[in-house]
């Protein structure tokens, strides 16, 4: 077995799959492994992935290569991940955490095409070269008070400002504690760790749809995720269909399963012409 291959084997390691998705990547790995052309691609690849100088273009890199080929760089690439962590003395615990979303969107490119792979090129390059980081049940990652914008910022936060866009990854509940416990953990991860002091939280996303409160009972997470923050603004965006079913859009809707209570209210609410939005927060450290 090739080096390349050994050391793909090792990475894949630190994310969890299931037994097919594992077989089935694998296996594409000793197919590309016994490619010359493709191990020299995927080294060169890897290379100005991890490198923070170099402008990534993935669309650009990734336009005539496979999902499985694109999972094999990017398990590759977890290499210059550790060295990154390790240089910045962060802990083996927030890598692995911070990995998680390999299987994230391996399992979630399966939900969407029926293959195993990866696509998300542009998102975990983030993850790789130290923008963004897994501390409990939310994601950080560092930016500037441009990012996304508020129309309504807060007096202390002024344009240039550093502060922290916070994710939240799939899977397990989005449950209050845990997500004060995240904020309180980056609020001393950020400035004592990587010296990076930030005056506030900003969030973008469809969690804070306003009819949610309509569609959901007063004790559902995502009622209480929204009152963490401040909500700046709306706009008009069904893009967390996506996030609720699979290959379900505005368009299709009727199709929608109504296997849970809150797809069953949601896929309804729309399908009457409701009119969803997302939201841009802000919580002050």
């Amino acid at each position: 077995m090739s080096e390349l291959y050994e050391k793909y084997e090792k990475y894949s390691g630190y994310y969890n799959l299931c037994k097919e998705g594992r077989e089935v990547l694998n296996e594409a790995a000793k197919k590309i492994c016994g490619d010359e052309n493709l191990c020299a691609e995927a080294l060169r690849i890897k290379k100005n992935l991890a490198d923070v100088q170099v402008e990534f273009k993935p669309d650009d890199e990734f336009k005539d290569k496979s999902s499985q080929f694109g999972a094999f760089v990017y398990t590759l690439a977890i290499e210059d991940m550790e060295k990154l962590y390790q240089e910045k003395n962060i802990s083996h615990d927030i890598f692995i955490d911070t990995i998680s979303d390999w299987t994230v969107w391996i399992n979630r490119h399966h939900e969407w095409t029926g293959e195993w792979g990866f696509t998300q090129y542009g998102w975990l390059i983030r993850h790789i070269r130290g923008d963004l980081f897994k501390l409990g049940r939310l994601q950080f990652e560092t930016a500037t008070a441009e990012f996304g914008g508020l129309d309504s910022p807060p007096e202390e936060l002024k344009l240039g400002d550093p502060f922290l866009s916070v994710h939240i990854p799939r899977g397990g509940k989005l449950d209050e504690d845990a997500c004060l416990d995240s904020f309180e953990w980056a609020k001393k991860f950020f400035p004592n760790v990587l010296n990076y002091n930030f005056k506030v939280f900003g969030c973008f996303s469809w969690l804070f749809d306003p009819v949610f409160e309509n569609l959901l009972t007063s004790d559902s997470n995502i009622v209480k995720f929204q009152k963490l923050f401040k909500v700046g603004r709306y706009w008009e965006s069904y893009g967390g269909l996506e996030y609720v079913f699979v290959n379900i859009t505005k368009e299709n809707i009727k199709d929608a399963p109504t296997d849970t209570y809150f797809r069953k209210k949601l896929a309804r609410y729309v399908s009457i012409g409701g009119i969803m939005q997302s939201g841009a927060g802000y919580r002050l450290v």
